[in-house]
């Protein structure tokens, strides 16, 4: 049975629980440590495998090859298997220990991201559907899903094997399932303002949570280097289901400035924290008696997990963007050992360039580590924010994904290459820039050749693709709607293949007084791509329609609501989301 079957489904008994206690809390992480402590195991994205290595010896085991992009991984309480969530091709991987290979890969929904199993079923948190699915362990088969808040993304397992924590990620808050009804019982915020949810811990006793957060300063108007995004750790009250706001770790005053908080990993007594900080590429050590720095550890490019020994002796740091795995001493705060877990296949400029993407860590990127491209562009889609500070104006963070056929960029469409983001590290990251020397206007001569890091830059974002849609489903209203799409001539301006016309149109959306681009775009703006509009809310420049639904009642060319029946709008936006 696939997820997406929509049958409704028996739920067992007692839920999705296990007739015994867990014995220990498990969260969905790209490296994980074994319940028995024999094995380490990483997920290497970009090479599509896992890597197992012995914790005594570091020596490496084996690396087994799994899906597209594995995301997250978790051992089964008896440490035979690991589960792996393939964010890239919507599978879910069992791999054997003993016999290093994948011995199942399973159909799951759509861009499947963090992953735990309590021995008897797995747990996938579907990232494209706002979804959380069961697997049976035994058989592969999904059989239950629960819809929460889009974009889930992390998950932990409390040691009861009773309660489900879920991150989101844009939006910062948690839901809580009741694995016996099997049910979103709760919802907790850590604030408006937080993103890039995308891991959980529990202290030892699960009655806190540890979220690592960035805070967007969306509202400023006047934004520097350092009050533009705040990197923080949030911690959550799980018997009153509440943000406790007075221990919050403010990482830039805790330790320093870092960008990217991606993950933790809390000491067996739950007096420390270690903090995988995936941007600037190094772990913060905090005290959380003090909330005060004890060190900060320089590890490889991208750490986007980490991990801790049951003994709390050895650290485990898995930086993605290098194929490597840093061992931490926690007596001596320091890299004692690096292990290879993968060679990153790559093209060497592409890689380069991914590396330089997801880095705040040289001046020429950002000032003090605080700001990467992917801060707002993780993984090339967007923030889900509409920032009022821009220099042009009020500004909604668009998708890269599928940029490279959509020239040009920024809403005002004065960025006519994909090398004219030198200016966006320089006015927007606040970095001294990839070129040497000044830059040339953003329409003026191109830039290109000028750097060889910026070449490289470039060439990674070209090749961040477009994702395919997952509601196509639908047949008989994708064709209703895109029949109406012609009527209304939503296609004179969103001209297939990729849904634009590389031209500036006022559509009653801007305001003058607001919009003060310096070549003198006034409220025109660039016809953006149709593609991947399913996932891109909100809409406009501006941000002012929080759905498909408001953007036919809003500015002059797209206010066609009245002209439509409810189901005609219905029709028309399930074609929209079907794109492409």
């Amino acid at each position: 049975m696939d997820s997406t079957s929509g049958k409704d489904f028996n739920l067992p008994p007692h839920g999705y629980t296990t007739d015994q206690p867990l014995l220990r809390h498990y969260s969905s992480s790209s490296v994980v440590v074994s319940p028995d402590q024999s094995y380490i195991a990483a997920t290497n994205p970009d090479s599509d495998s896992i890597t197992i290595i012995n914790t005594q010896s570091l020596k490496v085991k084996s690396e087994v090859r799994v899906g597209d992009d594995p995301r997250n991984l978790s051992f089964t309480p008896d440490s035979k298997n690991l589960v792996v969530s393939n964010h890239g091709n919507n599978t879910l991987s069992i791999v054997d220990i003993d016999k290093e290979i994948e011995i199942a890969q399973y159909p799951v929904g759509y861009m499947p991201y963090g992953v735990v199993s309590n021995g008897d079923y797995v747990f996938v948190s579907e990232f494209g559907f706002g979804r959380i699915s069961v697997v049976d362990l035994s058989t592969g088969h999904v059989v239950d899903n629960v819809n929460v808040d889009e974009f889930p993304s992390a998950m932990a397992l409390d040691s009861t094997g009773k309660r489900l924590f879920v991150t989101h990620f844009s939006s910062g808050s948690v839901s809580v399932i009741d694995l016996i009804t099997f049910t979103v019982v709760q919802r907790i915020s850590t604030g408006r303002d937080t993103n890039l949810s995308q891991f959980i811990s529990l202290n030892s006793d699960a009655s806190k949570a540890y979220i690592p957060q960035t805070r967007s300063n969306v509202t400023n108007e006047a934004l520097l280097f350092d009050t533009t995004v705040f990197p923080v750790v949030n911690v959550v009250n799980l018997s009153q289901f509440t943000l406790l706001n007075s221990e919050r770790i403010t990482l830039d005053t805790a330790d320093e400035p870092v960008n990217m908080p991606f993950a933790v990993a809390l000491s067996p007594d739950d007096k420390t924290i270690y903090l995988a900080n995936a941007g600037s590429n190094n772990v913060s050590v905090i005290d959380l008696d003090t909330n005060k720095g004890k060190a900060h550890i320089e590890v490889g490019a991208n750490p986007r997990g980490i991990a801790i020994t049951e003994d709390g002796a050895n650290v485990f740091v898995n930086n993605v963007l290098d194929g490597t795995l840093s061992v931490i001493d926690t007596r001596t705060l320091r890299v004692s050992d690096e292990v290879i877990l993968t060679n990153i296949p790559l093209n060497e400029d592409v890689l380069e360039g991914k590396r330089i993407f997801n880095s705040s860590e040289s001046p020429l990127l950002s000032t003090d580590n605080w700001i990467s491209c992917a801060t707002c562009h993780f993984d090339g889609m967007m923030d889900s924010r509409t920032w009022l500070g821009f220099s042009d104006g009020p500004r909604n963070t668009p998708s890269l994904l599928g940029v490279k056929d959509t020239l040009p960029i920024h809403w005002s469409g004065d960025f006519d290459e994909l090398h004219d983001v030198e200016i966006t590290i320089r006015e927007v990251q606040f970095g001294d820039g990839l070129i040497s020397g000044s830059v040339n206007d953003s329409l003026g001569p191109t830039h290109t050749g000028v750097s060889i890091k910026l070449d490289s830059l470039v060439a990674y974002m070209e090749s961040i693709e477009m994702r395919s849609s997952p509601y196509k489903t639908d047949e008989k209203a994708i064709i209703k709607g895109k029949l109406l799409f012609a009527k209304h001539e939503c296609n004179s301006c969103h001209m297939q293949p990729f849904y634009i016309d590389m031209r500036l149109h006022d559509v009653g959306t801007g305001v003058s007084s607001k919009e003060k681009n310096s070549h003198g775009r006034g409220t025109k703006f660039d016809t953006p791509s149709l593609r991947g509009i399913w996932m891109t809310a909100p809409y406009f420049h501006d941000g002012s329609a929080e759905t498909l639904e408001d953007v036919f009642q809003l500015g002059t060319t797209h206010n066609i609501s009245f002209k439509m029946s409810g189901q005609e709008i219905a029709d028309l936006i399930t074609f929209l989301k079907s794109l492409p």
